[in-house]
């Protein structure tokens, strides 16, 4: 099977699955996250402490899953929550003989608040067209981005981070976005004001393209291509949500303040 056809056949999947569970209801929405918290605690443990280690990986996957899950079937206790999964590393570390708290905390932090938290998050505002909504702007974003810079791209956006990135291909996934979202708002979903779904879909590709280059970052220094290979073709869980990741407690904040 070619790489091109790999890449189509389980990126449709994917899209599949994530707006299935969607469309289907809240609590299959919630697995589909749980599976991601998940996997994507264990990539960015690997990541992050920069080894494959199988304890490192079980803790962040652990006070990941734990502070997605509590987070989202008792919120009134979130706060309580994020103590005691802020304090748990650093007891771990001090106990340890073999492991660092440097290793422990940048493992479990970044799984509870890079990974488990935007998951949290979406939970929080679920509504069926606003979550789809979301994705479907990273996507758009992703795929004008790429096709603009093909096209034109002659000036490096970030080079040592992401050698390929073009200024222009991040203003014309910016306008497309808008674009596509003022429209799909307008004449179907109707879901928020035109210029606040508007402003929402600047807030995605920003913070979205900000998250494309975190994890970009993380790869670099980890000396990895991908996060990993759960998806053929595509990568890790870490791959094909960085920009998701990042983007959603901006997503999260916009909306609170309106």
């Amino acid at each position: 099977m070619s790489e091109l056809a790999k890449r189509t056949i389980f990126g449709s999947l994917f899209v599949i699955v994530v707006i299935g569970s969607i469309l289907l209801d809240f609590w299959a929405f919630f697995t589909v996250m749980l599976v991601t918290v998940i996997i994507g605690s264990q990539e960015v443990s690997k990541l992050m402490a920069k080894e494959d280690n199988s304890a490192l990986k079980l803790m962040a996957v652990i006070m990941g899953t734990l502070f997605y899950a509590l987070s989202v079937i008792f919120p009134p206790f979130v706060l309580i929550n994020t103590v005691w999964l802020i304090i748990t590393p650093l007891l771990i570390a001090l106990f340890s003989k073999k492991y660092s708290f440097e290793k422990v905390a940048v493992s479990c932090w970044t799984a509870m608040f890079f990974v488990a938290l935007p998951c949290a998050l979406m939970m929080k505002m679920y509504d069926k067209y606003l979550i789809i909504m979301l994705f479907c702007l990273i996507w758009i974003n992703d795929v004008f981005a790429y096709l603009t810079g093909m096209a034109i791209g002659k000036h490096k956006l970030f080079e040592r981070i992401s050698p390929r990135k073009t200024s222009e291909g991040s203003l014309g996934g910016l306008t497309m976005t808008v674009v596509v979202a003022f429209l799909v708002n307008h004449f179907w979903l109707h879901i928020m004001q035109d210029w606040k779904m508007m402003g929402m879909a600047m807030v995605v590709v920003i913070f979205g393209s900000l998250g494309d280059l975190c994890e970009s970052m993380m790869k670099r220094q980890a000396g990895v291509k991908d996060s990993g290979n759960v998806i053929p073709g595509h990568g890790g869980i870490l791959d094909r949500f960085d920009a998701t990741f990042l983007a959603v407690p901006f997503v999260y904040c916009y909306l609170m303040l309106l």
